[in-house]
């Protein structure tokens, strides 16, 4: 059977059409196989590595190399040049619409574009391929067990022993009532939709060579080992899991296509010098390479200068250029001897948008202009009174982001809302991991640190947020934690600023990402990142961060707060106690503060605006402090 190709961004294949998800092409529904498959025609990982992402590592605690997907285009007559994503046809079941006859694989040995019909007399309909699917809570994923569905309910002997499991039918009898029978011994049930069933023994996905062993029986409550069937485009059925990180100085500050830069991305090239030093080594001269090659030329040992006048030849430099990038590369190019460290990676970057760089260049992967006193003078505009200053005061840094660039890291994927992430390779034994490099700008922020301490000691902002402390530590979620008023105050802000970008300034609130910098301890942070990024050196059109200038950001940030003092469901909005997945939110709903889903870094829940509008009947202050 030839291919289909499917086109597919790049983005998608490292979000919700990532390795484990059913994807709908232009013909079929499939399933994108684990990263073993992403090989080119010698079995080599067709993915390029990414470079300068020694942080990324730190920051996330991995090993494995970090790869691009493979990238392939479609050339005439069906031609592919380069390596594509494998993916497998399923659900693997059809169903007539018209009379409800059920196949597997009607499409054996035919062209990717055939289109199976029913065989059933004076039907011929064209054949759809079943909405549903097997899933496990630690992340199997399996056709829907038909055949043992049919006869779970059986009464006869003879249904009961059945083998046949070709001759099924789902029939339609009203609204959303379905008949699963099979036709061999008449065996009928109801088909929910929503069925729980024993696993067994087999642990698989539709693409690997494992049977999956049938169940026993339906599953009962108590059991643990089942799964549950689920239609195709139910959320749970698949959950990617990401992260995210963003690249900041030193590696921000990497000069692309220099000497160095083209070294330490050869590591060919640098193996050479390495086994020019085993043979020194081996003619027992002892000196360290650091100190072969800080040698003037006319000293290095000859089988050391070879490689270095070879490598200037390759790269069209001089052998001194060449010995200072390899002195670079001793020093720990491009981190020059910086740790980082594991779990700091919201402080360092917190830092990085603070940190004035002088000597700064357009073609950095981090540029920023800090805006801060232009804010501040803001302030003699406005009378004491007003709340614009009220406003302005509130805000400590506002930093303009005209360039970034964040490595956003695929770790696998979850089924059911279970604990266990599936690895990318499946096995969980693969040496790289997908990522992808994402170019953007955006709007950087910081409250005013004095006046927050005060607002969040305030016994009414303490009592609010104790209300939610329960159901928070029910829900087992991890970050932020421990949850404080500054990070409700913080997130919901975002969420509003998100919200008034989209309706005035044209962005939709799809494209836009939010980033919280929240901490108490050691060092105190409060504040936003909002940005775009998309895989392409282009980035954006500097749109979102000329927005960050002072006097239009205020205009934003006044009418942002203005809407957080109503909403077009209060009073029932203001007033509820608990709405969303474990209840987490409070006064948020799709008319204020919630935003779409891949803009929120978790999941549209923690969002109150109460913590952001001042409430006077139950003695809570705006943080802004105005009325």
């Amino acid at each position: 059977m030839s291919h289909e190709l499917i086109p597919i961004r790049l983005s998608h294949l490292l979000g919700h059409s990532g390795v484990g998800a059913i994807v709908r092409g232009a013909n079929w529904l499939v399933v994108v196989e684990d990263t073993r498959h992403w090989t080119d025609r010698q079995g080599s990982s067709a993915g390029e590595p990414i470079r300068y992402v020694e942080r990324v590592h730190a920051a996330l605690d991995i090993k494995e190399e970090l790869r691009e997907p493979p990238v392939a285009k479609e050339l005439a007559r069906g031609q592919v040049d380069g390596a594509c994503v494998p993916a497998l046809r399923f659900p693997s079941w059809m169903r007539c619409p018209a009379c409800g006859a059920m196949y597997r694989w009607p499409w054996q040995n035919t062209k990717p574009d055939y289109a199976p019909l029913c065989n059933q007399q004076d039907c011929n309909r064209q054949l759809e391929q079943v909405p549903w699917a097997l899933a496990h809570p630690e992340g199997y994923l399996a056709d829907v067990l038909w055949p043992f569905l049919a006869h779970k309910d059986a009464r006869e002997p003879s249904q009961r022993n059945c083998k046949v499991q070709d001759k099924l039918w789902l029939i339609e009898r009203g609204y959303e009532a379905r008949i699963l029978r099979c036709d061999a011994c008449g065996a009928e049930t109801r088909f929910r939709g929503d069925e729980r069933v024993g696993f067994g023994q087999g642990r698989m996905q539709p693409w690997t060579k494992e049977d999956l062993v049938p169940p026993i029986e339906v599953a009962k409550e108590e059991d643990k080992d089942i799964a549950q069937v689920l239609a195709i485009n139910d959320t749970r059925v698949y959950l990617p899991v990401t992260e995210s990180v963003l690249v900041i100085p030193p590696e921000s500050r990497v000069r692309k296509g220099t000497v160095v830069d083209r070294l330490y991305r050869n590591s060919g090239d640098r193996s050479s010098i390495d086994k020019a030093m085993e043979r020194l080594w081996k003619k027992k001269i002892p000196l360290p390479k650091k100190e072969i090659i800080l040698l003037p030329m006319n000293e290095i040992p000859l089988p050391v200068k070879s490689v270095i006048k070879e490598l200037a030849t390759k790269y069209r430099s001089t052998p001194d250029d060449i010995k200072a990038a390899l002195a670079d590369i001793e020093d720990d190019y491009p981190l020059y001897g910086e740790n980082p460290t594991p779990g700091q990676l919201r402080e360092s970057e917190f830092k990085a948008f603070l940190e004035a760089l002088p000597d700064q260049r357009e073609d950095e992967d981090l540029v920023t202009r800090n805006k801060s006193d232009e804010w501040r003078e803001l302030e003699t505009v406005f009378a004491s009174d007003t709340d614009e200053r009220k406003i302005i005061r509130g805000v400590r840094h506002l930093v303009r982001v005209d360039r970034l660039k964040a490595v956003k890291v695929f770790r696998g994927f979850r089924r059911l809302l279970g604990q266990d992430t599936v690895p990318p390779d499946i096995a969980g034994k693969s040496a790289w991991l997908p990522a992808m490099e994402l170019y953007g700008e955006g709007i950087f922020l910081v409250l005013d640190e004095r006046r927050l301490k005060d607002w969040e000691q305030t016994p009414a902002v303490v009592s609010r947020l104790n209300s939610l402390l329960p159901r928070f530590a029910q829900s087992g979620r991890d970050a932020p934690n421990p949850l404080t008023p500054r990070f409700m105050l913080l997130h919901t802000l975002s969420h509003l600023l998100m919200r008034q970008i989209e309706s005035e300034c044209g962005y939709p609130a799809a494209s836009l990402i939010e980033r919280i910098y929240c901490a108490i301890a050691p060092e105190p942070m409060a504040a936003i990142l909002i940005h775009v990024a998309v895989p392409d050196l282009a980035g954006s059109l500097g749109g979102l961060a000329e927005l960050s200038e002072p006097r239009r950001f205020l205009g934003i940030l006044v009418r942002a707060l203005e809407h957080s003092r109503w909403c077009s469901l209060d009073p029932v909005c203001s007033e509820h106690e608990g709405r969303g997945p474990g209840l987490l939110n409070r006064s948020a709903c799709h008319a204020c503060a919630l935003v779409p889903e891949p803009a929120c870094e978790y999941g549209n829940t923690l969002l109150d605006r109460g913590f952001v509008k001042d409430d006077a009947a139950n003695g809570l202050p705006s943080f802004f402090g105005i009325t």
